[in-house]
């Protein structure tokens, strides 16, 4: 541990705290002041990472010299403050900085042009030469503060970087992270190459800075907590708006497919309507129909069109994305199964070892379709038999007037060429008459509306627990909690925070415009409502009662599923990424971990870590409190594995699992039919008497399809900005060894992406979503 930290005498730094003797006998000025821009620099030296996006500027070395001779009474120490490639990162605030060293601090010091400007909009280095009267020494800490605005209109905040502090007379120097946001009125102070654990920090003005700035940030960080529905806790901002760390840098968020997919709440389809109609060329109302199942191919073109001449540049690229419209792919039973193991909701698939007791399927009925020459009871036995079962979670739910949701069984089948099929779908809960078990054998149109209303209620199923609450609402409440406790200087922030970037802007925006009352889920799903009182709510309530902590964790969920076993169930392409993803994550967590906790006292004794992991469990899981061990975050982890599981977790699930379940979404949803949002006509109770007319008449309206392409479409993008699996920041780890960590998990993710690409390269419709440079680091949509 002594390689990553320099411990600092207490008596030196006492004097932090007598800042104003410290500005009469420490006197210090600015020589020389140069600002380069990145603007410029971009033309020859900013380098992209292919892989992550990390941008990284060749800025030179510091060149600067000291106007004419050194004076022999003087001290100079060269400082690089670098702010950092964001929309507007600089500002028009009055900026200062202090720099404290083993033998002395300055007052402070005045940055930008003598008070006025620091770079304003662009991201910029800016270089100085600090000329002192007294030896400040090893320079250990560098405060970077803001004074504010003297015009209410210019842009007070500012996003720094790093700071890059050289002694002059040792030619030393150091690298001071910082990687904040610093707002009107706020400072940071920033630690040389500061990982490192609260336990070996044995200045007592070090450990104080830790715990001020945990103290701080609880103040900014309140926790909201949902005690009725059980969602894991989030951020609440009904007081205060979200902390500046947490704010949005993208570029255009009002694209014209985000305004059509949000633009409708609590039932006002003006705006809709008004870009629908545009899009189409004549008025639409909203109860018009789509008149044929190639015109919903036709209208998602449409669409297309429309946004492209609205948004430039913005191309849904509606023929590469709908592949399950080609040749009517979609009406297929293999294109069903490989949706079922590749598709968006990847894991609701599970081994059938026995029927459940209310979906009486018999040999008799299956066995035209069983191609082994075995008994039903028998494939099962051998594990060539799957379920999907969402016969209780959808059972008996609200839906709005005029809409409709099944509460499906599907049992699936391997056959002998590997492909997973359905073989037999009960569309309600509970067997009778009126609740027939569909066949691949029955009429066409029969079997075609079984799949369709399975694969609605699918979709209901997958946005609010497979992706909102498994991904988007954990990974908030780790966020949250990992503000609150761990300060900036400790490994596991360091390991962590890239993984939370933009996860609560995020969720507050979805919060307020998407699963609110009257939101987009609401006016476009069949379980939506405009009140309180709705199958929404309901089924949030009864999937957050059932919530798994460690449902994200893909080896124990593939395990507790049973279909770990690529034999028994092949083409499982989540599976296979997914796996030796968390395999390469695990390890590069693993080494970071070692180089900080020598064995499992270290973690035991780190108070900071046991804040944390107890504010995880009491306020990020509130509702798993009392629920039996395994189900929730643990209140204490007291050894290494524990630690470098969780931490696994939490990147995985910001990461590997989010990109699984989200970043397809176009894909399945874009063609309606494929997998409609809702469904306008009952759940069919009798077979051979379906029409073709009935099959459309059960499928979306126009303006419901219509919001449907434009919100799976905006769900399904990259931002500009987005960074990816592996992306730390050039200065976020300053230490040899932890650099070369993130080298070898950068390698080991580049392996794994060459052998998906051959891969994919046999396969009809690739399996991308996992690649690791289509898999961001954080939840950022």
């Amino acid at each position: 541990n002594k390689n990553y930290r320099r411990v600092l005498t207490e008596e030196l730094f006492k004097a932090k705290v007598k800042s104003a003797e410290m500005v009469n006998v420490y006197h210090q000025r600015t020589v020389k002041h140069v600002t380069n821009n990145y603007q410029t620099l971009r033309m020859n030296n900013e380098k992209k990472d292919p892989m992550t996006n990390i941008r990284h500027v060749e800025m030179g070395s510091f060149d600067l010299k000291v106007d004419g001779e050194q004076k022999k009474d003087r001290f100079y120490y060269g400082v690089r403050i670098v702010t950092g490639c964001h929309q507007t990162p600089g500002t028009a605030s009055q900026l200062y900085m202090e720099l404290t060293g083993v033998e002395a601090k300055t007052d402070k010091i005045a940055i930008g042009d003598n008070w006025q400007k620091f770079q304003k909009s662009d991201a910029s280095f800016d270089d100085y030469i600090i000329e002192c009267d007294e030896n400040l020494g090893e320079v250990q800490l560098v405060t970077l503060g803001n004074n504010g605005c003297r015009s209410k209109s210019s842009i007070a905040g500012w996003y720094a970087d790093f700071t890059f502090v050289v002694n002059l007379q040792t030619k030393v120097g150091q690298i001071f992270p910082c990687y904040h946001w610093i707002g009107d009125g706020d400072s940071f102070t920033e630690s040389a190459n500061c990982a490192t654990l609260k336990q070996v920090q044995s200045n007592t003005i070090l450990v104080q800075l830790r715990k001020q700035q945990v103290e701080e940030r609880k103040k900014i960080y309140v926790w909201l907590m949902f005690r009725e529905s059980g969602v894991p806790s989030g951020i609440d901002i009904t007081t205060a708006p979200p902390p500046l760390d947490e704010k949005f840098d993208k570029g255009n968020d009002q694209s014209y497919y985000k305004i059509l997919a949000f633009g409708s709440q609590n039932g006002n389809f003006d705006l809709a309507k008004k870009l629908l109609s545009a899009a189409l060329g004549r008025s639409i109302d909203e109860c018009d129909t789509v008149n044929s199942l190639h015109a919903y191919y036709e209208l998602a073109k449409s669409i297309e069109r429309a946004g492209s001449k609205a948004t430039p540049g913005e191309d849904c690229k509606v023929e590469e994305s709908l592949v399950a419209y080609e040749g009517n792919r979609w009406i297929s039973d293999v294109e069903f199964g490989r949706q079922i193991l590749n598709g968006v909701n990847c894991v609701l698939i599970e081994r059938c070892t026995e029927l459940p007791y209310n979906f009486p399927v018999t040999n008799q009925m299956v066995k035209n379709v069983l191609c082994r020459g075995m008994s039903l009871q028998m494939e099962m036995e051998e594990g060539h038999v799957y379920i999907c079962n969402l016969s209780e979670l959808l059972d008996g739910l609200l839906c709005r007037e005029g809409y409709y949701c099944a509460a499906p069984l599907c049992l699936l089948y391997v056959n002998p060429a590997g492909n997973l099929v359905p073989i037999a779908i009960q569309l309600q809960r509970n067997p009778g008459k009126d609740n027939p078990i569909f066949l691949p054998t029955d009429y066409w149109l029969d079997w075609l509306l079984a799949k369709i209303y399975f694969s609605s209620s699918n979709a209901q199923h997958h946005q609010l627990s497979s992706h909102y609450i498994a991904c988007h609402a954990a990974m908030e409440a780790y966020s949250v909690a990992t503000m609150r406790t761990i300060p900036d200087a400790h490994p596991v922030y360091k390991l962590l925070k890239p993984a939370f970037r933009y996860t609560m802007a995020t969720n507050v925006i979805g919060r307020f415009i998407l699963i609110n009352d009257g939101g987009t889920i609401d006016q476009i799903f069949s379980i939506g409502s405009e009140s309180a009182v709705s199958g929404k709510n309901e089924l949030i309530t009864r999937i957050s009662a059932m919530y798994n902590v460690h449902s994200t964790n893909i080896n124990k969920n593939l395990i507790a599923r049973g279909v770990g076993d690529a034999d028994k169930l092949p083409n499982y392409y989540y599976r296979e990424d997914g796996v030796r993803l968390w395999d390469a994550i695990e390890s590069f967590v693993t080494s970071i971990i070692h180089l900080f906790y020598l064995n499992d006292t270290d973690v035991e004794q780190d108070t900071e870590l046991k804040e944390w992991a107890y504010e995880v469990h009491n306020f990020g899981f509130p509702s798993y409190r009392t629920l039996p061990q395994g189900r929730g975050f643990p209140q204490q982890i007291k050894s290494r594995t524990e630690l470098i599981e969780y931490c696994t977790l939490i990147i995985f699930t910001a990461s590997v699992q989010h990109s699984a379940v989200n970043f397809g979404q176009f894909q399945t949803y874009g063609y309606v039919p494929n997998s409609p949002a809702n469904m306008r006509r009952p759940v069919p109770t009798q077979k051979n008497v379906a029409t073709y007319d009935d099959l459309l008449e059960s499928l979306p309206t126009v303006m419901a399809t219509g919001v449907s392409v434009a919100f799976t479409y905006s769900l399904s993008q990259f931002s500009d900005d987005e960074i990816f699996l592996g992306g730390y920041p050039t200065m976020w780890f300053t230490g040899e060894k932890e650099k070369a960590c993130v080298t070898e998990f950068l390698n080991s993710l580049r392996a794994i992406n060459t052998d998906i690409i051959a891969r994919n390269k046999k396969l009809d419709i690739p399996y991308i979503h996992l690649l690791s440079q289509r898999c961001p680091s954080s939840i950022t949509v």
